[in-house]
This record gives C-alpha cells, sequence and structure tokens, in this order.
C-alpha cells in the first residue's frame, strides 16, 4: 500500500474503535471525527513511516495539532492498540483507549477543539482531499448528542446515538473500503478479518 492507503486504512479502523467506545462528543458530527482519525493516523505513522510525512505536508494546521496530541498521555496507547488490533476484542481495547483519551481531555474541551476556526478549515481540506467513508457513519445521525440517564444494553445491542432518535433491531453493519479489507487481508486470516469487521 502506499502512504495514502495506509494513512486511510488506520483512520478508518481508528474509527471501527471509536465506535465501539460508547463515547459521544456532543456536537461532533462524522466529517470532525473524521479529520480527527486522519490527523491521530498521521500523528501515529509520521514518526514510523518517513512517506506519510510528505503525505501529509499540504495540512499546514496538522503540525500544531500533532504537538497537541504529543502532550496527551492516552493517545498513543489508542493509536497502538487500535495499529495492532488482530480482532473484535482488539478495536474494543482500542475504544476503551479512546474513552481514556477523552476522559484525559475532558468533552468540553475536546468539543471546544473540534469547532476551533482552525479545525473547521483543516476538516474542510481533509474532508475534500480523503474519501469521507460515509458507511462508516451509517447509523450515526449527526449532530450527535450524549444520550443521558440510559443504562448499558447488553452486550451486541446498540445504543441510540442521537436523543429521541429510534434504536435499530436490525443488525448495522459498516461497509468498509476496498483497501482497508485488503490492507487487512494481507496481515490476518479471512476469520480475523471477518472479526475485525464485524459492526
Amino acid at each position: 500500500m502506499n502512504p495514502r492507503q495506509r494513512l486511510i486504512a488506520l483512520a478508518q479502523r481508528l474509527i471501527l474503535a471509536m465506535r465501539r467506545s460508547g463515547v459521544q462528543i456532543p456536537e461532533a458530527g462524522p466529517e470532525a471525527l473524521w479529520t480527527l482519525a486522519i490527523a491521530v493516523a498521521g500523528w501515529w505513522l509520521t514518526g514510523r513511516d518517513p512517506e506519510i510525512e510528505a503525505e501529509l505536508r499540504p495540512f499546514a494546521a496538522l503540525p500544531m495539532l500533532f504537538s497537541i496530541f504529543n502532550g496527551v498521555k492516552a493517545l498513543p496507547g489508542f493509536a497502538a492498540a487500535v495499529s495492532r488490533a488482530e480482532d473484535e476484542a482488539g478495536l474494543q481495547s482500542g475504544g476503551q483507549r479512546f474513552a481514556a483519551v477523552v476522559s484525559e481531555l475532558g468533552i468540553a474541551k475536546l468539543k471546544a477543539a473540534l469547532q476551533n476556526s482552525i479545525f473547521i478549515r483543516l476538516q474542510d481540506q481533509i474532508v475534500a482531499s480523503y474519501p469521507f467513508p460515509s458507511s462508516l457513519f451509517a447509523t450515526q445521525a449527526p449532530p450527535v448528542r450524549v444520550v443521558r440517564g440510559n443504562p448499558p444494553l447488553a452486550e451486541g445491542k446498540r445504543l441510540t446515538e442521537a436523543e429521541g432518535a429510534p434504536i435499530s433491531t436490525a443488525p448495522a453493519q459498516p461497509s468498509v473500503s476496498e483497501e482497508t479489507v485488503a490492507f487487512l487481508s494481507k496481515r490476518y486470516s479471512e476469520f480475523l478479518v471477518k472479526r475485525i469487521l464485524k459492526a
């Protein structure tokens, strides 16, 4: 895979882990989360893959964002867990680590960062440059709102992701790009790939 494909593949896996975290960020739409995933993937891969730095050079705001990421103690654990996840349990572990990132930062601070004008300009550039994986957000209704007062449901069932939205009883399995499937298929057995992609 070329640097662009590696970046997108990791960003998609980060989204899958975020979706498993149970964390909901008020007013953060799918485009903001995709931009965050691309940024985290770029931050993680830059030190490990010199070609990624060249891939991300056009985005002037990223170095500033990377310097902020360097101060988030829980972020390396999140990125590492997702990058080496081999099955559903690995993505679930990544989701727990994303919850730790949000806990460290605080919802209010993260929300403010995602609504900052610099981040919004970066979001426009990222969404224009990298294919937005709408299928990964198929069951998410923007703007996202925190669901309060609902106890966690049994494993395998989904909480509604927007107040007042009906809970779907049909299994929702997000489609993943062919690039990601090809990447995973090269590294893992067919059984593990199915487990990783299982929603």
